[in-house]
């Protein structure tokens, strides 16, 4: 893609621009945000207390989800699916927690414990295992617009970047309360300097993307988009809401002021990206993480237009009006932010977690959101980085509401929502379709199926590996750069990828350590639908084409690993007996035994001239089962 690498990524920012001046041009007039109709907009407000509606001769419902649920699924004349197979629950959860399919031997002490708490402790085997935050983590990585590189034209390297992806893990993998998780993100660096933990969270205010060898007015300009990309992500991530519209007017449907956007620069424009020594990797080894230098309180004017050389007063630091107790209510944030840092990123960390006066409420039902998509493919609200006015409804707002409150009555714990999510009826379901349910509710906004859902390019390759018994556990430290077609390498001029790399298990870590270079997405990955960590992303575009077929019929990688798939099983049964050949490449590829029909097709297959348990052994891996979770 890197013929277009740089001219893509000035493109993003073009498109920005143009996206602001239409809006510009399509609405007449700026809008008042102190109205009424406002303040009441459903993700605004506080949260709503809600209670799950009892159902009569309700023989469907575990837990009080399902309430919500069925409640409206019999309102349509709808009843949701029955509970799915065992073997396909266990996968499910298993992807869904580790992103590592389950073994033979776990399936199978899965399903022979008839105790009434079996699925309970798989559960919680799942959210204590340390690939739960490699998995959980990956998504995060997605919302915080996390690269290694700095993205436009030069697109250099960012060599300590990595700290922050292993901060993520360690602190999901600890179950570290949500908003000390977002607190620690935003100012982490103040509030507990002295934890390692805490200063290298504090690499999501510069994972984004940063405009290099700039001068003059044009230096000033990178530092507003600098400004811009911190701002952003902090509403998208957070709070689901798109802020950085506010840069050059007043949001045309948000109660988001221009004054609002630049008051919250004030937090980060006094700071600038930076490195501090911690304590990380082996037992009294250093290493630098990239992370975030604050500064002083100085002058923050509003620039009208979005044009740095049209300054207007100066508007110190403040916070969202429109999610303050009281009108323009920021005083209390100010305050304590000139009390712990002059930079005043304190208090915003303080206000962004506060349900009581600050934006808690909605932070709250953006994350159990995302959650609820992690698990089944799309969230309550659709679009999960947009909760304002253009963005969808909820298909389920008392429970979205209900959550909310779960989450912040557990003390902001997630691996306690998850747990929660995972064992209701509703993600237990079976994955059948039906004509008439499906005439009633074609989108399944119902939840009276549950959808199969295509894994991401990382967990596919994960998977391959684990299938070929090749996969490096190795957890944390710097990024690998795996094998890349030289092809793939010589479509830009700023690509620095290297060159014959040796294919081994110092390559074969999972997809999460795999060095995320802006400018050039590793081309198995992008097939599946990569995003360009441009900006924060919440939901990934989800394709089937032809290119994903092939990718997995040609790689030099798939083909490889296939052939250290099929030395496993020669190395586990006799190689002249298809059925134990057979069964054991199921098993370790599927997580379930073969049909009868499956033996006979795969026996045929192998009994052809000039096939190979190695051919057969890559078949698995093209199969749709392979690359989906049903």
């Amino acid at each position: 893609m890197l013929v277009f690498g740089s001219c893509f990524l000035v493109r993003v920012k073009v498109t920005k621009i143009f996206l602001c001046l239409l809006l510009l041009t399509v609405t007449a007039s700026n809008k008042s945000f102190s109205s009424e109709k406002d303040s009441k907009f459903w993700s605004y407000g506080p949260i709503r207390h809600t209670e799950p509606p009892v159902q009569e001769n309700d023989d469907w419902s575990i837990n009080d989800i399902d309430k919500f649920v069925l409640s409206r699924a019999q309102s349509k004349g709808v009843r949701p699916n029955d509970k799915v197979e065992l073997t396909k629950l266990i996968r499910r959860a298993s992807y869904d927690l580790i992103g590592l399919a389950p073994t033979r031997e776990e399936v199978e002490a899965f399903i022979s414990d008839e105790s009434p708490d079996a699925y309970s402790k798989l559960i919680d085997r799942l959210l204590a295992s340390p690939h739960y935050g490699e998995r959980w983590g990956r998504h995060w990585l997605d919302v915080a617009r996390f690269g290694e590189s700095h993205g436009y034209e030069s697109d250099n390297e960012r060599p300590s970047a990595w700290t922050y992806r292993d901060a993520v893990i360690r602190a999901l993998n600890q179950d570290m309360p949500f908003d000390q998780f977002v607190r620690w993100q935003v100012a982490g660096d103040v509030i507990k300097s002295d934890d390692p933990l805490a200063v290298s969270l504090t690499g999501f205010l510069t994972a984004g993307s940063t405009m290099t060898n700039v001068d003059g007015v044009d230096r000033e300009k990178a530092t507003y988009d600098k400004m811009d990309d911190i701002v952003s992500a902090t509403g998208a991530a957070f709070l689901g809401l798109t802020i950085g519209c506010a840069r050059c007017h007043d949001h045309k449907y948000d109660p988001i002021s221009q004054k609002d956007y630049y008051r919250l620069v004030g937090f980060f424009l006094p700071g600038k990206p930076g490195h501090r020594n911690i304590a990380a990797g082996d037992s009294g080894s250093n290493v630098k993480a990239l992370t975030w230098n604050g500064g002083n309180k100085r002058k923050n004017p509003l620039l009208k237009r979005g044009d740095v050389e049209q300054k207007e007063g100066d508007l110190g630091f403040g916070v969202l009006a429109a999610l303050s107790a009281g009108e323009g209510d920021v005083e209390p944030w100010i305050k304590l932010s000139e009390k712990k840092s002059g930079d005043g990123r304190v208090g915003l960390a303080h206000w962004l977690t506060d349900t009581e006066n600050g934006s808690g409420s909605l932070l709250a039902r953006v994350i159990v959101n995302r959650l609820w998509q992690h698990h089944f493919g799309e969230g309550i609200v659709k679009t999960s980085d947009n909760f304002g006015s253009v963005g969808e409804t909820p298909s389920h707002p008392e429970l979205l509401e209900w959550l909310a409150s779960e989450l912040i009555g557990t003390g902001w714990n997630l691996k306690s929502m998850h747990r929660l999510i995972m064992s209701s009826a509703v993600y237990r379901q079976g994955t059948q379709w039906d004509e008439k349910r499906h005439a009633i509710d074609p989108e399944n906004k119902l939840l009276w199926r549950m959808k199969p859902r295509r894994m991401e390019g990382e967990i596919i390759r994960d998977s391959i590996m684990s299938s070929a018994g090749t996969l490096n556990r190795k957890m944390y430290g710097p990024s690998i750069k795996p094998w890349v077609s030289k092809d793939a390498i010589n479509t830009g001029s700023t690509n620095k990828w290297p060159v014959n790399v040796k294919d081994g298990p110092a390559t074969w870590r999972r997809s999460i350590y795999v060095f995320m270079r802006r400018s050039m997405r590793v081309p198995f990955f992008e097939v599946f639908d990569v995003p360009d960590s441009m900006q924060s992303r919440g939901v990934r575009e989800l394709t089937t084409v032809p290119t994903q077929a092939l990718m997995l019929l040609n790689n030099k990688f798939v083909r490889g690993q296939a052939d250290h798939f099929a030395a496993r099983i020669k190395e586990s049964v006799d190689a002249s007996d298809k059925r134990s050949v057979i069964e054991e490449a199921y098993w370790s590829a599927l997580s379930r035994a073969p049909t009868e029909e499956e033996v006979k097709l795969s026996s045929e297959l192998l009994s052809k001239e000039g096939q190979s348990i190695e051919n057969f052994c890559h078949v698995l891996f093209t199969l749709n089962e392979f690359s989906y979770v049903d």
